[in-house]
């Protein structure tokens, strides 16, 4: 898995790009690039090819602390696997 971030937008809004997998032995690496986080952060998984528990759970845990954007791709595994999680009820969620 490569998790990085991708920069600010003007409003300050911090971009995080994950591709690949991401699973218990590298979930800490998605959750530590929101250490520079706002508000606000969107996270572009729409080239990630696997999500686990473990990178559910960092997600849940941006939701609940901040307002958190996800941008997915139509039909893919961690598309169908954040939306049974029900994520989507707490995170806003863009295709890309």
């Amino acid at each position: 898995m490569t998790a990085k971030f991708t920069g600010r937008d003007e409003d300050g809004v911090l971009t995080v790009t994950v591709v690949g997998e991401v699973d218990f032995a590298n979930a800490g690496e998605l959750e530590a690039e929101f250490g520079a986080a706002g508000a606000r952060v969107v996270v572009d998984l729409h080239r990630a090819t696997y999500l686990d528990s473990a990178g559910l759970r960092v997600l849940f845990a941006q939701a609940r602390d901040r307002r958190l954007e996800l941008v997915l791709q139509k039909g893919n595994a961690v598309e169908q696997v954040v939306t049974l999680s029900g994520l989507t009820g707490v995170a806003a969620t863009r295709y890309g």
